[in-house]
């Protein structure tokens, strides 16, 4: 077995890793760089987007950009595999920014947690981890008498996330390696809450403001699902557009009867305020409202009439709102408004990738990437089992 990092070792986003064999090769993720990324060139990589596609697979890790962003580049005759609601919720997006790219996305097959998939001889099992993203995914690869747990990313302090050593006690046995992301490793001192904490403040902030705008990822559903109920908690009515509220709906329809925290009932729509039913506007001024925001034109009059005596909560990534990644049309956006920042990452704690490294144990050691400071595994795990590696170099598992 060979396993090369095309790209992510030293970076966070835009990444590819390959492992092979003389006869097959799998790909887990093709992602664009984040933004203000001072990354290398993106280079053709031999059986995913040049050369024969013949032994090849790509696997997905979750829909967010920087993992699959380039996928318009890989050869039509690589088969694309991810989650079942991951490629329901990217169609929902793709509907909407991206329609371009729907014949790639839908010609994509699905698999579902614990999955055997056979690529010649490199066999594959996905198993959903907590993140931003809903139905993400780690790898259990196994192939030429070795196994390699590929993280992808992932968290613990989620709701689901709890969970995760369990799981990888029972299905992780007997790895050789861990692929390892290491985002919140360059975030030394950063104080990251649970979301259940973040379900918490939230239904004070609800309580203690009668309306509240929330500006979100559509597709965060976890982080929705918390203002969700807080919002009921609060006795708020929650509203949300066509296109979130489908996104809502294919996460409910599949994983509902699994978990009462999807369950989402009694949403209310925003439309055109002039073609509000008068039944809800006095609704919304009776109960009051938390409501998922976007920068679009149909939330205009509702900020112009309720704005002054709202809150905006910011529940996205702080680097949006300074430093070299700001969005200035976010920052002008928000200006006028009241705005209360209240967020938590989706990505894995050092203390928890230190327990996730205890609970598997493997047995030669870790690799790191989707890192800005790999070498800041040493503080958590034993110098000696960390393997740094750059950048399209092939390590002969």
């Amino acid at each position: 077995m060979k396993i090369t990092i095309h790209r992510g070792t030293h970076q966070i986003g835009g990444v590819v890793v390959e492992i092979s064999t003389d006869a097959n090769r799998i790909f887990i993720d093709i992602g664009d760089d984040l933004p203000g990324t001072d990354a290398a060139p993106f280079e053709e990589i031999d059986g995913l987007t040049c050369g024969n596609p013949t032994g090849s697979a790509l696997f997905l890790t979750h829909y967010h950009r920087d993992h699959i962003g380039r996928l318009p580049s890989v050869m039509p005759d690589v088969p694309i595999y991810m989650g079942e609601t991951a490629k329901k919720i990217l169609l929902n997006l793709a509907h909407l920014v991206d329609k371009e790219n729907l014949p790639l996305y839908e010609k994509i097959t699905t698999f579902k947690p614990a999955d055997k998939i056979m690529v010649g001889g490199i066999a594959v099992m996905p198993l959903m981890v907590d993140h931003s993203a809903f139905d993400a995914y780690m790898f259990v690869v196994t192939a030429d008498g070795k196994r390699v747990l590929h993280t992808g990313d992932f968290r613990t302090h989620g709701f689901r996330g709890g969970k995760t050593a369990k799981m990888l006690s029972a299905y992780a046995k007997d790895i050789d390696y861990i692929i390892s992301e290491g985002t919140m490793l360059g975030r030394a001192g950063e104080r990251v809450i649970s979301e259940r904490e973040l379900q918490t403040k939230a239904t004070k902030l609800l309580q203690e403001n009668k309306y509240s705008f929330v500006l979100c990822s559509s597709t965060n559903i976890d982080r929705i699902a918390a203002f969700y109920h807080a919002a009921r908690k609060a006795r708020r009515i929650f509203l949300c557009d066509k296109y979130q509220r489908d996104q809502l709906e294919a996460v409910r329809a599949a994983h509902a009867g699994k978990s009462s925290l999807y369950d989402f009932k009694n949403i209310y729509d925003v439309k055109r305020i002039d073609t509000v039913s008068d039944k809800l506007i006095s609704l919304i001024e009776d109960k009051g409202f938390c409501m998922l925001l976007r920068k679009n034109d149909n939330y205009k009059p509702y900020l112009k009439r309720y704005g002054e005596n709202a809150v905006i909560i910011y529940s996205m990534w702080s680097g949006y709102l300074s430093g070299k990644t700001a969005d200035s049309k976010l920052i002008d956006f928000l200006a006028p408004y009241h705005v209360i920042p209240l967020h938590t990452s989706g990505h894995a704690t050092a203390e928890a990738l230190k327990e996730i490294y205890n609970t598997v144990k493997p047995k030669a050691g870790l690799i790191p990437f989707h890192s800005f400071n790999p070498e800041a595994f040493e503080a958590i795990i034993e110098k000696d089992k960390i393997i740094l590696l750059a950048d399209g170099e092939v390590f002969n598992a």
